[in-house]
């Protein structure tokens, strides 16, 4: 499509020397409003940006971030329908061709709706055109995805279409074609990936998939049951935020300790078999004087963490995992708004009723939601056989601590590739490799050696970019892996404060090995823990 409108050379570029400016890449820049042509694709704005400029949040967005190198920022918007588009950003740095001419393309979280700025100023700052866009509506909210073709773009269309679009334009301005693609994303955006690399492994040389939210129609009914569960603040069942930090004091105190080292971790949270009736308050006591819980309480507490079945016994999801109550799990999974993702997915999608209430959810709702393809959001095909053809990367890790996408399911869609394929873990791994990572909640943060540099972590600790090893992040162990054929046998993980200081290491082994701890020194360095 031929566009009509051009964007101004930024204000920015006139605070540097001139002689410090591209001008070919500036006019270049500026230009491409008049000058590019793809096909469903309008060029919004093209303007050149400096190292260290802020970008603002927009619209209904939050996301803002600190550009890491001089580059070229363009906006498009690619029609996907007669009803949906996607509003979509690439971020072409300076030094492209000095760094290895790779593109990357980062996913979305939760209901999408917002460009991740954060993440393309991490990327674009290690030498990659950077790829971003808000998953064909605006805004965090669900409510626009009652059109069908806006929930097909959030599922994965959105993805497909500014890849193509931002590869073809990264090929048009540097009139030289890129040598390597990828693919990076967590929760829902690590779900998109294994769909790319279960439907469209030819899109992309290597996918990180973190944490990924596959099985996702399953989420959605867990979370619905969870807030029958869980009930309402100030019912007998309901625990509030400070009683459940207690029963994470009691997770721990029980299996900390299994792992052969205190450090507030489990290593493995499977081998933990919590009994949380040491809570149970006794003849005469309460929670405010003894801190202890009621008979309901303790049932809500084994619920929570155990598997839940529907009709005829079918296996719905796992339980919340032991030892990953957080702040995260607390806002999702049993707090006083769980139940809101399944609410707006029921009111929006199945049933475009706005007044719909979770009141009136059942088991039958829950064979619904599980039944219907959704434009195939499970992502759960086994059958990786594609993208083992093709020679392609999949790199997926998961925290140990996440409260939302229990970590259960990652391990469980390992497995069922393996047996699919009919593939040792040794057969799988040119091809596939899994890292559980302990200490790890959903996508950051997490009481471990949690920070790997991977998916979202830049957007909410952009503090470790200046202090840790970008070679050591699992965004360059998965380029290794693609461009030299150097696989992963390690994730390394970094503990760290909360203006990004290191306090610790630890090399996070792939399934099925362990991360083992040696049996003595510091548990924070990371020479005491080995792969068994």
């Amino acid at each position: 499509m031929k566009v009509l409108s051009i964007a101004a050379l930024s204000a920015f570029s006139l605070l540097t020397p001139v002689s410090a400016v591209p001008s070919q890449f500036v006019t270049t820049c500026t230009n491409l409003a008049a000058s590019f042509e793809n096909e469903n694709t309008e060029v919004l704005s093209s303007t050149y940006v400096l190292e260290g400029t802020f970008i603002p949040s927009t619209e209904m967005c939050t996301a803002t971030a600190t550009t890491r190198a001089n580059l070229c920022r363009v906006k498009l918007k690619v029609t996907t329908s007669s009803t949906s588009r996607v509003i979509m950003e690439v971020w072409m740095p300076t030094n492209w061709k000095n760094k290895g001419k790779r593109v990357i393309m980062s996913g979305y979280g939760a209901w999408g709706g917002c460009i991740p700025f954060g993440e393309m100023a991490w990327a674009s700052g290690l030498g990659f055109a950077a790829i971003g866009q808000d998953s064909g509506h605006t805004g965090p909210s669900a409510s626009e995805l009652s059109d069908p073709e806006i929930f097909k773009d959030w599922v994965y269309r959105s993805v497909l279409v500014s890849a193509q679009a931002g590869k073809a334009l990264t090929n048009y301005f540097y009139n030289t074609p890129l040598n390597k693609s990828y693919y990076i994303g967590c929760s829902t955006g690590g779900r998109v990936g294994l769909k790319l690399a279960q439907d469209h492994p030819e899109q992309f040389d290597g996918i990180i998939a973190a944490a990924p939210a596959n099985y996702w129609p399953n989420i959605e009914v867990s979370e619905a049951l969870y807030a029958h569960i869980v009930g309402a603040p100030g019912s007998p069942t309901f625990l509030n935020q400070a009683q459940w930090a207690a029963v994470e004091a009691a997770i721990l105190a029980q299996c900390d300790g299994i792992d052969g080292v205190i450090d507030t971790v489990l290593e493995n949270p499977a081998r933990c078999d919590f009994r949380p009736e040491t809570m149970l308050c006794g003849a005469g006591q309460t929670w405010e004087l003894d801190g202890c819980l009621t008979v309901t309480q303790i049932e809500t507490v084994k619920k929570i963490h155990a598997p839940l079945y529907g009709n005829n016994g079918r296996f719905i999801y796992h339980g919340v995992v032991l030892g990953g109550i957080s702040s995260q799990g607390y806002a999702l999974k049993y707090g006083p708004t769980v139940g809101s993702g399944p609410r707006d997915f029921l009111r929006y999608v199945v049933y475009n009723d706005t007044s719909y209430d979770l009141s009136s959810f059942n088991l039958d709702t829950a064979d619904l939601i599980m039944d219907n393809d959704w434009f195939g959001a499970h992502s759960k095909s086994p059958d990786l056989s594609g993208l083992q053809a093709l020679g392609k990367k999949l790199l997926v890790y998961h925290g140990l601590s996440d409260a939302i996408v229990p970590p259960a399911a990652s391990y469980q869609y390992y497995d069922s590739v393996s047996l699919n394929m009919s593939l040792t873990a040794s057969e799988l791994d040119p091809f596939f490799r899994f890292f559980p990572v302990s200490g790890l909640s959903h996508c950051y943060g997490g009481n471990g050696a949690s920070y790997v540099g991977g998916a979202s972590q830049a957007t909410y600790l952009p503090e470790a970019l200046d202090s840790v090893p970008a070679e050591n992040s699992a965004l360059m162990a998965l380029v290794k892996w693609v461009e030299d054929g150097e696989a992963p046998e390690t994730l390394r993980g970094y503990k760290l404060d909360s203006t990004g200081e290191t306090l610790g290491q630890k090399d996070h082994c792939r399934y099925p090995l362990r991360t083992t701890y040696k049996g003595s020194g510091d548990p924070n360095n990371r020479g005491n823990w080995e792969c068994t």
